[in-house]
């Protein structure tokens, strides 16, 4: 009995854990203010592919600067050329709170990237080119790091197996006669 119960521990513990490549993105908005990057991470699966999208919610290093304080971006994972990966953000829009709108507006801010991140693999530290609008008000860059690569629950039904599991040894201990 006790061997058939590991075994299904052992197998549910599997399925319980799953490593992930944590990776961050920071995007430098200096022309706008002397130091300032909007940054935030991303989750990718374990062997990210072509099409793995991944949400970040980034916030700003001077956030008295900018409305709203923090904005969120889908990450894309997208095919390299000619081999690897690139690494694509949806468009953000923010408002630089001590910017004018004449005679160049650099109030309204529409970052979009314009040169993407290439990675050969993941982890992955890669830098791409972003813009403000097009024509381009002012040209940057943004950076992806690596964080780090942590386990995380895998899915419901590894943790309820294991509860199970676990609930089925603790039902056999209780219901045994007391010698």
């Amino acid at each position: 009995m006790k061997t058939p119960l590991l075994c299904l521990l052992l197998i549910g513990g599997a399925g319980l854990m799953r490593a992930d490549i944590l990776e961050s993105i920071t995007f430098n908005l200096s022309d706008l203010h002397t130091g300032s990057t909007l940054s935030g991470t991303f989750d990718l699966p374990d062997s990210p592919v072509a099409g793995d999208t991944a949400s970040a919610v980034l916030s700003f290093s001077d956030p008295s600067d900018y409305s709203p304080t923090s904005l969120t971006t889908t990450i894309t994972i997208e095919s390299g050329t000619p081999s690897g990966f690139a690494v694509d953000f949806s468009e953000l829009t923010f408002t630089n709170l001590s910017g004018s709108t004449t005679p160049i507006d650099t109030k309204d801010v529409d970052l979009t990237g314009f040169a993407f991140a290439k990675c050969a693999s993941f982890p992955c530290t890669a830098s791409g080119g972003l813009q403000d609008r097009s024509p381009a008000v002012f040209t940057s860059t943004y950076t992806i790091a690596p964080v780090a690569a942590v386990p995380e629950p895998g899915s419901v039904y590894g943790l309820l197996t294991v509860i199970g599991v676990l609930g089925l040894i603790g039902k056999n201990r209780l219901s045994r006669p007391i010698r």
